[in-house]
């Protein structure tokens, strides 16, 4: 099989971002460099289509163009992310910027893992203050959701006032 279908098929069924190194692993391919001109390869191939692939600190990965996302972002109820997850996004984006240790206090031991895995998703970022750890959304956040934080605050905020 070709290390460029296993590489691209990768890339679209990964939950996470992959490092070159794991698809290297993937493929059986020793040199790094020719990992990456593969990938360099399928952003071309990607680049006149709705999707793209992306690189961040965490690896790569594939994702709709953003300038597309609002037009499509309703079909997908973001199965990738589980209720907790979901309500711990929820209140950070509604506190934000919130102590992790306040987040715990309301849901428990258990958000330490949601936080986690929001954080392996980049939807979020934690800054060290001392002892204190403060939690804040990032940008890709607002890529994820396709909406700007601001917008999903007041929404959050909506929804608060009208179930109370």
């Amino acid at each position: 099989m070709l290390p460029e279908k296993i590489i691209e098929a990768a890339l679209f069924i990964s939950h996470r971002p992959l490092k070159l190194e794991e698809l290297a692993k993937l493929t059986g391919i020793n040199s790094l460099g020719y990992v990456k001109d593969i990938v360099e390869k399928l952003k071309e191939k990607y680049s006149d289509s709705g999707i793209e692939i992306s690189e961040t600190q965490e690896g790569l990965y594939m994702q709709v163009k953003p300038e597309i996302l609002p037009k499509v972002s309703h079909l997908t109820p973001y199965s990738d992310l589980s209720e907790g997850c979901k309500r711990t996004l929820a209140l950070i984006a509604y506190k934000e910027p919130v102590k992790q240790s306040e987040i715990i206090k309301i849901q428990g031991n258990k958000a330490y893992s949601y936080i986690k895995q929001l954080l392996q998703k980049g939807l979020i970022k934690i800054e060290k203050e001392g002892h204190t750890k403060t939690v804040s959304l990032t940008k890709e956040f607002e890529r994820y959701f396709g909406e700007e934080k601001e917008k999903i605050k007041e929404k959050l905020r909506s929804y608060e006032f009208e179930n109370q």
